[in-house]
């Protein structure tokens, strides 16, 4: 359990090095808000309406 922290902290501490190292880094995209929050929401619609189509295939499935 010891060894795998040391390990985690030395493998953090080398990404935090290695990452540091690039001059000038590129800026960020710039996202609007809004534009994320309705992916989100079409993403989240999209799992719910499959969730919604599986419970009702087991139901038919289980029925007889």
């Amino acid at each position: 359990m010891k060894f795998s922290a040391l390990f985690v902290m030395v493998m953090a501490v080398l990404a935090l090095l290695v990452g540091s190292s690039h001059a000038s880094p590129a800026p960020a995209p710039k996202i609007p808000i809004r534009k994320i929050g309705k992916v989100v929401k079409h993403g989240l619609g999209a799992l719910g309406a499959a969730g919604t189509a599986h419970e009702v295939y087991t139901h038919i499935k289980n029925r007889g």
